[in-house]
């Protein structure tokens, strides 16, 4: 499997197979024996961010403590929750439980339910 290839930037399902954003970076364990491994998908703007520029991902993670869900570290998904890596990637997870969805949460919560029409508020 080439990671960069078919796994970054890849869609994230969850079990349900609901969105929950795309893969925005990967951590790898390297031992002193044995070859590198996968072991957790990182999702979350300040991931993508810092890959264009460390700054960027530091403004971004600021920003995010700031005006959003005050999340301090991108969300974290164990590889061993990969299911299928194709056209998208395929988690053995709920996406509300893993922090991923954090962000979309919090725009409904505080941003979307305040629009007329918008939110859940019954309509007569």
């Amino acid at each position: 499997m080439h990671l960069v290839r078919d796994v970054l930037d890849k869609k994230l399902m969850d079990r349900e197979d609901c969105p929950m954003g795309r893969v925005g970076g990967l951590v790898m364990h390297v031992g002193e024996s044995g070859p590198p491994r996968v072991t957790h998908i990182l999702v979350g703007g300040p991931t993508l961010w810092m890959r264009i520029h460390p700054a960027l991902g530091r403004l971004s993670s600021a920003l995010g403590q700031m005006w959003g869900p005050r999340r301090k570290e991108p969300a974290k998904i164990p590889w061993s929750r990969v299911e299928t890596v194709g056209r998208e990637v395929k988690l053995d997870v709920e996406g509300k439980d893993t922090g991923a969805l954090d962000w979309e949460i919090w725009v409904a919560r505080h941003i979307i339910e305040h629009i007329p029409g918008g939110g859940s508020e019954e309509e007569e």
